[in-house]
């Protein structure tokens, strides 16, 4: 399960990272192509549609790599059961936010499919479509907190704490 699991991140996390670069190549199409007056049509929208593409999946990821800012100085004076306890509530406060906000994406996902609503855009474009990996960017984090939030209920450290510079060794902890 173990190795499923940080699959699944790493697939998201590379996934993130090629909608980033080809949001890159489009932009970078359409400078060019200005040069020599071509225009490409919806650069703007499918940049867009690419950057929160990018953003959702990569939440997982970057939880798991211990990227997302954390504000420290409360915690960082605390040690022991009651750190545990602390993070255990911070990581169901955001795991019952981030099932909320994945519930509601998929929801309104679900809606753009029945009611095939598209883009305003000059290339109209099924919104579902840049909604799925939204949906699915939040769904995957839902997975992670989950996993965290047990790893922390088993008395293991969480992953996203092993790259915090706040957090002692497991050994100062205990003493």
């Amino acid at each position: 399960m173990r190795k499923l699991l940080d699959s699944l991140y790493l697939w998201s996390g590379i996934t993130a990272g090629i909608c980033l670069a080809t949001m890159a190549l489009l932009i970078m199409a359409q400078i060019v192509g200005r040069w020599f007056g071509v225009v490409i049509p919806s650069t703007e929208d499918f940049s867009g549609f690419l950057l929160a593409a990018t953003s959702f999946l990569a939440l997982a990821y970057t939880l798991r790599s211990g990227g997302h800012i954390r504000v420290n100085l409360f915690i960082t004076h605390i040690h022991g059961p009651l750190r545990n306890l602390i993070e255990g509530t911070v990581l169901l406060l955001a795991l019952i936010l981030v099932c909320y906000a994945a519930w509601s994406t998929t929801m309104l996902t679900i809606e753009s499919w029945e009611f095939d609503e598209v883009s305003q855009g000059y290339i109209p474009v099924p919104l579902w479509i840049p909604q799925v990996p939204m949906a699915l960017g939040l769904v995957i984090l839902s997975i992670a907190l989950v996993d965290e939030l047990q790893m922390l209920l088993r008395g293991n450290s969480p992953h996203y704490l092993q790259h915090d510079e706040s957090t002692p060794p497991a050994n100062e902890e205990e003493g």
